[in-house]
């Protein structure tokens, strides 16, 4: 009878766990990985996550934890990009180590004392992402952040041994510091890290250019919004265009009175480039390309036209040109 009824009381717990997972597909990740094989991460993600969290339900890629925990809901949804690039094999190592850095990482935020701003400032960083990602998980409302590039947002974040997590409000209002404030230390503590920098000369049109490169996986973006300091070299009389496809990599063609009008041949022969670099990428950030100028950034408009494509300067930059003329 005992063991009649713990087999009763195992598959009715059982059957009120696996009821509360839902295995629908999150939208836009069709061509990602298959319906199958997202069973496969999500059954995965349960064993990781339950190592250290208790989960309420999981639906659409997003899993929400019981109340009182670190996380409220954890998303599968970069994770899932992650393993559409490697074989399947390697799936459930990336998944335990992906789930045990988020653990390890807020363990390290309870070891800092967010009461004294000298205890954080040397982790703070700054992360840009897409405007449209930031809203479909959660918004801004509750982080510090600022607006560099149209269509995406610059968010102040700490940069821990494990990984990146972002400012929340309450810990912000602890320093009695403003947010330009904060974010001057973390555009420093970002053009102290190494990268990599590259000239190439291309064709474009019958016209040879240069292409200027410059690539760190988690921070090549961020050292863009400095490109004063970062790269100098880059940036010419009348600025720079620049293209940032994703965290990693930054595509840029100084504007110089010696060769003004490369920045229209850069932004035609690298459009599709950008295109791809953006989409192949598991953190993209924009397609398009922008004028940099005295620190500030503008939107450049590119229209495609039956394959080509008819770039229009920015007023700004037209006015110095025509000035200097």
């Amino acid at each position: 009878m005992r063991k009649l009824l713990l087999v009763v009381l195992i598959i009715t717990s059982f059957n009120g766990y696996t009821q509360k997972i839902d295995y629908s597909f999150p939208e836009g990740f069709e061509h990602e990985i298959s319906k199958k094989e997202y069973r496969y991460l999500v059954d995965e993600s349960v064993k990781a996550i339950s190592q250290h969290y208790d989960i309420d339900s999981i639906k659409k890629g997003a899993v929400q934890l019981k109340e009182g925990q670190d996380y409220s809901t954890v998303n599968l949804h970069n994770l899932m990009l992650q393993c559409a690039e490697l074989e399947k094999t390697k799936w459930a190592e990336l998944i335990q180590s992906h789930f045990k850095g988020m653990h390890e990482s807020v363990a390290q935020q309870k070891e800092l004392d967010f009461n004294r701003f000298e205890t954080v400032v040397d982790y703070l960083s700054i992360r840009i992402y897409e405007a449209t990602y930031l809203a479909q998980y959660g918004g801004i409302e509750h982080l510090i952040s600022k607006k560099d590039l149209d269509g995406t947002v610059s968010v102040l974040m700490l940069d821990l041994p494990s990984t990146f997590t972002p400012i929340q409000n309450d810990q912000f209002d602890l320093w009695n510091k403003t947010p330009e404030e904060v974010f001057e230390i973390a555009q420093k503590n970002v053009n102290r890290q190494e990268f990599t920098k590259a000239t190439e000369p291309i064709e474009a049109n019958g016209h040879q250019i240069e292409v200027h490169f410059m690539e760190n996986e988690d921070y090549g973006a961020s050292l863009a919004l400095d490109l004063a300091h970062t790269a100098p070299e880059f940036v010419g009389e009348w600025g720079s265009v620049v293209a940032i496809p994703n965290k990693g990599i930054v595509n840029i063609c100084k504007v110089s009175k010696e060769n003004p009008l490369d920045f229209m041949l850069f932004i035609q022969r690298l459009k599709p480039l950008v295109e791809q670099f953006y989409s192949q990428h598991p953190q993209p950030i924009s397609t398009d390309f922008f004028w940099y100028y005295q620190g500030t950034f503008t939107k450049i408009n590119v229209i495609a036209n039956n394959g080509e494509f008819n770039v229009i300067s920015p007023q700004g930059l037209t006015e110095l040109m025509t000035v200097e003329e």
